[in-house]
């Protein structure tokens, strides 16, 4: 989870659910897994 930054110097970052870094990877994890079983003809680019 990406961690938000805080509104003063206090309090801590606050974890937010919507990470674009994690849901890229988790799209590219789940094409490799369709790659692998046969359902797509190329690979997928994952970098």
């Amino acid at each position: 989870m990406a961690v938000k930054t805080p509104l003063n110097s206090f309090a801590r970052g606050r974890k937010v659910g919507h990470d674009a870094k994690k849901k890229k990877r988790q799209s590219a994890i789940a094409q490799l897994q369709q790659w692998a079983k046969g359902k797509n003809v190329e690979i997928p680019k994952t970098k």
